[in-house]
C-alpha cells in the first residue's frame, strides 16, 4: 500500500488528526462515570500479559487502601498472558493464543464481580500489518465481551490497547517491513505495528455509549514516551515495546484512576511491595480456580491457601499502610495543593507552567466566593506533556471554565543529548516541541477541552526577555501566532497575556529570566481573574 515509510507516516498522521477529534468528542461523559471502584465492589481485571504482570492493579489497590483502608474494594487480577478477544494466533506462536471468551462465563459465574476492567488489543493485531479480517474479528470479540458483561448487569470499564513502542526492537533490528517473507510474531514485529494498534485504540474509543467507562491507556503511554524522550532520547518503558515496566504500569493505573474517579495519592514503596505480593499470590490461584487453556502457565496455590497467604500479607502491610496514609493524605499548602471546593460555585481549571503557578494563589484570592479555582499539582510543561497527562488533569470534574497555556516550554532549546536550556541553534540542538508539532498537539488538546462542555480560554505565552537562557526573543510571538490560528478554528477566546505584559517587562519581570517578580505575579493574577470573572458572567 505504501511505497515508503514517509508515505505511511503521512497517511497515519492524516488519519489520526482527522479522526481523533471525533473520538475525543465521543469520550466526554454526560454524567459522572459509573462507580467501578465503589465501596464493597469486587472488581475483576481481564487482559493479556500486561494485566497478568499485575503492577497497575497493585497501584490502583494502593490508592484505594490509602483512602479506605480495610474497606477498600476487592480487586482480583485475572489477566492471562498471550490472551486476546479473537482466538487468532500468529503462525510461529508455540500454542493457540487463548481467547477470553473461552473462560469469561466461568469467571463471571464463579467470581461474581460487580465490575470488570478489561484491556485487550495488543495481541489481537497479531503483530502484523493491518488486516481488515483481523480488525473485524477484534471488533466482534470486543462486542461479544461487552454483551457478555453488560448482559449480566455488571459494570464495565473498557481500556484501549496499550501503545506499541518500536524503539527497542528497532535498535535490536528485530522489526520487519511490510514486504518481508518472514512470519510476523511477538518476537518479529511489523515495523508499523503502532499504526495498527492506533486503529484498534480509536475503535475502542467510539464505544463509550455501550460501556460504563472508556479508559484511554494508549495515548498516555505513547505521549509519555515522547515527552520523556525530549530529555532522555534512549528512554524506554519496555525492552520489547509491549511489556511495560513499573513506570508504564503507573501510567496505566493513573489513566484508569482518572477515568473512574479514583483519587491518586502517589506511591508508597513498602505498601506497593507487599500489595504486589498479594496480587500475584491471588492471581495465580484465581486463574486456576476459573480455568484456562494456556499451557506453560505457573500453577497457583489452592484458593483457600492463597487467601490465607493474602491475609498474612495484609497483616504485614498494616503498619506501612498507616504511615503511607498519614504521609500521603496530609494537608498540603501552596499553589499546587488541592483545594476544598465550595458547593454551588463554578469550577475553574488553570492549566499551565511555572508562570501559571506564580499567579494561581492570586487568582484564587481574587475569585474567592466567585469560583473554585483548581490546577494540576504540577508544572504542566510543554504541549507534549499535555497530550500525555490531560485526562489525568481533567479527571471526572464537571468544569465550567478551563484557562490553559502551553508554549514557554515548547519553544525552549534542548541539547542533542537532552540537555535543558541549551544554546539556541547550536549543533544538534532543537526546540523541545518544534512549532509544527506544537500546532498538532494544540489542535488535539483544544478539541478535547472544548468537548468537556466548559468555556475554554487560551492564555497565550508571555514574552522571552533579552538574555534569557535557552530561549530566543521573538519566539513567544511566533508560537502565539501559530496558536491563535488553532484557537480560531476551535472558537476559543484568547487571554492576551503577551500584549498585557510586553510593555511592562522591566517593571514586572526578573532580569534575563522568563519568570516574574512577586509584583508581576500580582499583576498577572489580576488580569487572569478578571478574564475568568467576565467569562463566567
Amino acid at each position: 500500500m505504501f511505497n515508503n515509510n514517509l508515505q505511511r507516516e503521512r497517511f497515519v498522521m492524516a488519519r489520526f488528526f482527522s479522526g481523533v477529534i471525533l473520538c475525543f468528542l465521543a469520550l466526554v461523559p454526560s454524567n459522572l462515570p459509573a462507580e467501578i471502584f465503589a465501596l464493597g465492589n469486587r472488581v475483576v481485571f481481564l487482559g493479556d500479559s500486561v494485566t497478568a504482570a499485575g503492577q497497575y492493579v497493585t497501584y490502583l489497590d494502593m490508592q484505594l487502601r490509602i483512602r479506605y483502608g480495610d474497606d477498600a474494594p476487592d480487586l482480583i487480577n485475572l489477566g492471562l498472558p498471550s490472551e486476546g478477544v479473537t482466538g487468532l494466533s500468529e503462525r510461529p506462536h508455540p500454542f493457540p493464543r487463548p481467547n477470553v471468551h473461552e473462560r469469561l462465563e466461568r469467571a463471571l459465574t464463579k467470581l461474581k464481580p460487580d465490575a470488570i476492567v478489561a484491556c485487550y488489543g495488543i495481541n489481537d493485531g497479531i503483530y502484523s500489518p493491518f488486516d481488515k479480517g483481523r480488525f473485524e474479528a477484534f471488533q466482534a470479540g470486543i462486542q461479544k465481551l461487552i454483551e457478555s458483561v453488560k448482559g449480566k448487569d455488571i459494570e464495565l470499564a473498557l481500556c484501549t490497547p496499550i501503545a506499541f513502542d518500536s524503539q527497542p526492537f528497532s535498535k535490536a533490528k528485530k522489526l520487519l517491513p511490510m514486504d518481508t517473507e518472514k512470519d510476523f510474531a511477538w518476537f518479529a514485529i511489523y515495523d508499523g505495528y503502532e499504526d495498527v494498534i492506533e486503529q484498534y485504540s480509536t475503535y475502542v474509543k467510539t464505544l463509550n455509549s455501550q460501556v460504563d467507562v472508556i479508559v484511554d491507556v494508549h495515548d498516555p503511554i505513547r505521549y509519555t514516551l515522547k515527552a520523556i524522550r525530549k530529555t532522555k532520547k534512549d528512554y524506554v518503558m519496555s525492552g520489547d515495546g509491549v511489556h511495560v515496566d513499573n513506570a508504564g504500569h503507573m501510567v496505566i493505573a493513573r489513566a484508569i484512576a482518572s477515568a473512574c474517579d479514583v483519587t491518586w495519592y502517589g506511591n508508597a514503596p513498602d505498601v506497593f511491595r507487599l500489595l504486589d505480593q498479594r496480587t500475584k499470590v491471588l492471581h495465580n490461584a484465581y486463574l486456576d480456580e476459573v480455568g484456562h487453556t494456556r499451557p506453560q502457565t505457573a500453577k497457583g496455590l489452592p484458593i483457600l491457601e492463597a487467601l490465607a497467604e493474602a491475609t498474612s500479607l495484609e497483616k504485614k502491610l498494616e503498619s506501612f499502610l498507616t504511615v503511607a496514609q498519614k504521609k500521603l493524605t496530609a494537608p498540603k499548602k501552596g499553589p499546587l495543593a488541592p483545594i476544598s471546593p465550595t458547593d454551588g460555585l463554578p469550577n475553574v481549571l488553570l492549566i499551565g507552567d511555572s508562570i501559571s503557578i506564580g499567579y494561581t494563589l492570586g487568582v484564587r484570592k481574587n475569585l474567592k466566593g466567585i469560583a473554585n479555582v483548581h490546577r494540576p499539582p504540577t508544572n504542566c510543561g510543554p504541549s507534549v506533556k499535555g497530550m500525555a497527562e490531560l485526562d489525568n488533569w481533567l479527571g471526572t470534574t464537571k468544569w465550567d471554565l478551563i484557562h490553559f497555556n502551553f508554549g514557554l516550554h515548547d519553544l525552549k532549546w534542548m541539547g542533542a543529548n537532552g540537555e535543558n536550556l541549551a544554546e539556541p541553534n547550536g549543533d544538534g540542538n532543537s526546540q523541545q516541541v518544534p512549532i509544527q508539532e506544537y500546532v498538532e498537539y494544540l489542535d488535539v488538546i483544544a478539541a478535547k477541552l472544548k468537548a468537556t462542555g466548559a468555556k475554554v480560554i487560551f492564555r497565550n505565552t508571555t514574552p522571552v526577555p533579552q538574555g534569557a537562557k535557552g530561549r530566543v526573543v521573538g519566539d513567544s510571538k511566533r508560537y502565539n501566532e501559530a496558536a491563535a490560528k488553532v484557537m480560531k478554528r476551535h472558537s476559543i477566546a484568547i487571554d492576551d497575556m503577551y500584549g498585557y505584559t510586553i510593555d511592562k517587562l522591566d517593571e514586572i519581570m526578573l532580569p534575563a529570566n522568563v519568570h516574574f517578580r512577586p509584583e508581576g505575579n500580582v499583576y498577572l493574577s489580576g488580569k487572569v481573574a478578571e478574564v475568568i470573572h467576565n467569562a463566567l458572567k
